[in-house]
């Protein structure tokens, strides 16, 4: 239970009337009351016009942003509150966060609701003018024509992150409210790791925050420790010193690289991938919704309705403790959308090779090159035997290297469309290239608990460019980039 002692009742109806004394005071989630984080009252009692919060994964700030914008549409006679997110689920999440944080208020307390849709709230005031004030959830788009606190969420990882920003910026200009940037890094490129770092030149009208697990107390077991020791440790000693059971499992699950970019704050070299955000971000667009975006991702083959173009799959077969994947993508001219993706994890080869195969019955697939590496070459045998549109594809070095110059070509010709997905996107940046002793050229991806980047691999099989073969062999290709 909450206890608060005041004064006076004039020193509690003064600290009620701040964002931090209304949520903790008289708000709760869950049925449970809101208790802030050391970060989380950090953030709220900024009132600089501009804000940028480096953090962590899952640490809490989309709710926190809900939070603010609930306690100041209630404190403040006209407000508005817009938020922009990574992707329309995002988007949609937060205004769940609003409203279930306005439907737990006390009665008292409530303004009433006059808006309540999917992506916007609005709440009508007590006085007499009965003015509004409006809780918007935006897409990665800029809010263009909405004055009051905007709010960038995952701002590195927009497709067109300048735009946004530059959109959100000049808003602030002509209102009052203040422009919050938070995202996780996505490597050392983009607005926002200008912004927090400053390496390119100053932002001097920014607060600045850094959120890393070990302050976060359902990551972290001694947040006071770890806030005075674990800058000063390298990242396996805070994790084993620090770490809760759930970041240990992160912290063997991710690269070194990949775990100190999502949960500490990292900016990734770009120089070891071959392929670089700045290739891939520009290539994925959220899904259909409505009439937001344009990329239609099917659950299964019945969600499949009115292919107009050429189907192509690829299907990496796991190896060990690997995943098996499967990618599928409509071929339309010269342009590549992707339609499905299917997972086996720890699923029998039998049941996978069932599953390709309805797949393969219920979907026109024109090319289906499969990964005929070891497992996978029964499973190719017996599916080409039956479907003559499957090929079986070896993972040679030569081999990967024309599928990674072919998938590299796609993405600088932005002839692929490809989901917002994180683990997809981090995926194909993990491919890096390196030099042999004999001077070929070799692309991998570290091992993780989850494999070895499969759905990109099922990808770059489904997309490779089609090649006669001359004299029995495939037409070999350089590396580029």
């Amino acid at each position: 239970m909450l206890t608060v002692v005041k004064k006076s009742e004039s020193d509690l109806a003064g600290w009620l009337a701040t964002e931090i004394g209304f949520l903790e005071g008289i708000g709760r989630y869950d049925e449970e009351p809101i208790v802030l984080d050391t970060y989380q009252r950090f953030f709220l009692e900024q009132r600089a016009r501009y804000r940028c919060v480096e953090k962590a994964r899952q640490v809490g700030f989309s709710f926190l942003f809900a939070l603010e914008a609930i306690a100041r549409s209630h404190l403040r006679d006209t407000q508005t509150s817009v938020f922009v997110s990574y992707n329309l689920s995002d988007s949609k999440e937060k205004i769940t966060y609003a409203r279930q944080l306005y439907e737990e208020l006390p009665l008292a307390y409530q303004k009433r609701l006059v808006v309540d849709s999917k992506l916007e709230l609005a709440f009508e005031s007590n006085s007499a003018k009965k003015t509004i004030s409006r809780i918007i959830s935006n897409p990665s788009r800029a809010p263009r024509g909405k004055k009051g606190d905007i709010y960038l969420d995952e701002l590195a990882h927009y497709v067109d992150d300048r735009s946004v920003y530059k959109g959100s910026t000049a808003l602030i200009l002509r209102g009052k409210g203040q422009l919050s940037l938070c995202s996780t890094p996505l490597g050392r490129r983009g607005v926002f790791w200008e912004v927090a770092r400053q390496e390119l030149r100053p932002y001097s009208a920014y607060n600045r925050q850094r959120v890393p697990w070990w302050l976060c107390r359902f990551f972290c077991t001694d947040v006071q420790g770890a806030a005075v020791e674990a800058p000063d440790l390298s990242t396996a000693e805070r994790v084993e010193r620090f770490g809760s059971d759930g970041i240990k499992d992160q912290f063997e699950s991710l690269l070194l690289e990949d775990f100190q970019q999502e949960f500490e704050c990292a900016y990734v070299d770009e120089s070891y991938s071959f392929f670089p955000y700045g290739l891939i971000i520009p290539c994925t667009e959220d899904e259909r919704d409505g009439d937001l975006g344009s990329l239609e991702i099917w659950r299964d083959p019945s969600d499949a309705k009115g292919v107009t173009g050429r189907l192509v799959a690829g299907f990496d077969v796991g190896r060990h403790r690997d995943l098996s994947e499967l990618a599928v993508f409509e071929q339309i001219g010269d342009h590549y959308y992707a339609r499905m993706f299917q997972r086996f994890d720890r699923v029998p080869f039998k049941e996978q090779e069932q599953a390709v195969r309805d797949v393969l019955e219920r979907l026109p697939i024109g090319r289906l090159s499969i990964d005929k590496t070891g497992l996978g070459m029964h499973l190719a045998e017996n599916l080409s035997r039956e479907f003559p549109q499957v090929i079986g594809d070896s993972f040679t070095t030569d081999r990967k290297e024309v599928l990674c110059n072919d998938f590299k070509i796609l993405l600088q010709r932005k002839a692929i469309t490809l989901p917002s997905d994180r683990e997809l996107i981090a995926q194909i940046h993990s491919i890096r290239r390196r030099v042999t002793s004999t001077g070929k050229a070799k692309f991998e991806s570290e091992s993780t608990g989850k494999g070895h980047a499969d759905r990109y691999w099922a990808c770059a099989l489904a997309v490779q460019k089609e090649r006669k073969a001359v004299g029995g062999a495939r037409v070999s290709m350089r590396t580029i980039g």
